[in-house]
């Protein structure tokens, strides 16, 4: 017979619950789904939060899958849209001359699911930095995916200055942002590290969602910013591919 925790499973049951809900859910909602009291539901929900496998929307007081979700299935090897898009990540690193990457995006935290780094003086290291939203061109493609409520609070907050090409002025972002939300495209030039620019594509789900980010970033040694905008068909078309593989 085989020999299983319960305490596990109902924890695993509740996160397979949040993850196919179409909306975040209550403690009531869980324990009810669950048949278990809510004392039980409220410390499974705990546990799950520890390890940020759940997270807590502060102002509904509900809760859904959180980062620490995201974080297990980027450290896995076997990632079906890792796997699909490695091809073309080597090619756009190869044609660019750069550094590739494919990142996700876990509630506001950028999640690198794979990278190819080419052997730089001034590459740098996605997977282990943490970039504003603002400083970075990922960053403003997730803005782009925020509908206009929570754009407009994020933009109404204090926005980080790493250097003096950073955009902080709310109206300008929001023009870069809306821009992104239209093409799918955003850049980064000196304005999170004056090394260094990036440039983003969007890759789609089938409702048009943006559902993960495919990034190139080069130091500006040797880029101009017209060089960079000039990218800007073939990393499209690199994302486009990406999309077509996993969808």
């Amino acid at each position: 017979m085989v020999q299983r925790i319960q305490s596990v499973e109902r924890a695993l049951a509740m996160l397979d619950i949040l993850a196919k809900s179409s909306r975040p859910q209550t403690i009531p909602e869980l324990a009810k789904t669950m048949d278990i009291n809510r004392a039980t539901a409220w410390r499974l929900i705990n546990t799950l939060l520890e390890f940020e496998l759940v997270e807590k929307d502060d102002e509904s007081g509900r809760f859904m899958v959180g980062s620490g979700a995201f974080k297990l299935a980027a450290s896995t090897h076997t990632n079906v849209m890792s796997r699909k898009a490695r091809p073309v990540l080597e090619r756009i690193s190869n044609l660019f001359g750069a550094s590739a990457f494919l990142e996700i995006a876990a509630r506001g935290e950028l999640i690198v699911l794979d990278q190819i780094r080419m052997d730089l003086p001034e590459d740098v290291d996605l997977a282990g930095m943490q970039v504003p939203l603002n400083c970075g061109s990922v960053g403003k493609l997730y803005l782009a995916s925020l509908n206009d409520v929570e754009l407009e609070k994020y933009l109404s907050s204090k926005l980080e200055t790493l250097t003096q090409h950073t955009i902080t002025d709310p109206d300008e972002l929001r023009t870069q942002v809306l821009q992104a939300r239209i093409s799918g495209v955003a850049y980064n030039y000196k304005e999170h590290s004056n090394e260094w620019c990036g440039i983003s594509a969007s890759i789609c789900a089938r409702d048009g969602r943006f559902i993960a980010y495919l990034n190139v970033t080069l130091p500006t040694a040797n880029t101009t910013s017209e060089q960079l905008v000039s990218f800007t068909p073939a990393l499209i078309s690199a994302a486009a591919e990406i999309t077509a593989l996993i969808a």
